[in-house]
């Protein structure tokens, strides 16, 4: 693992920006009133359906389980897995 090493007057100075982001996308969630969605991961989603990995591979190459993919993690969202089970995916054991 490469390590960096900065100053802390610039890490203090990046937790502030940190912290103004975090007010602002606050702000954003009070003037929509949508909350953020909470996603999934791999695991998360493996002990919600309980299934194995494979099982989860299965459902996202034949389209049976939407998911997103950002560098090599997979993420769901918790209401597309609630709809599948609600369609009758049957959980192991």
């Amino acid at each position: 693992m490469e390590m960096c090493i900065i100053e802390k007057q610039v890490l203090d100075e990046l937790a502030v920006r940190l912290d103004t982001l975090k007010i602002k996308l606050d702000s954003l969630y009070d003037k929509t009133g949508v909350a953020p969605v909470k996603w999934l991961d791999n695991q998360q989603a493996c002990i919600r359906l309980s299934a194995s990995k494979r099982t989860l591979q299965n459902l996202r190459d034949s389209g049976v389980l939407p998911f997103t993919k950002i560098g090599a993690k997979v993420y769901y969202q918790p209401a597309d897995i609630d709809n599948m089970l609600l369609l009758g995916y049957k959980r192991d054991g």
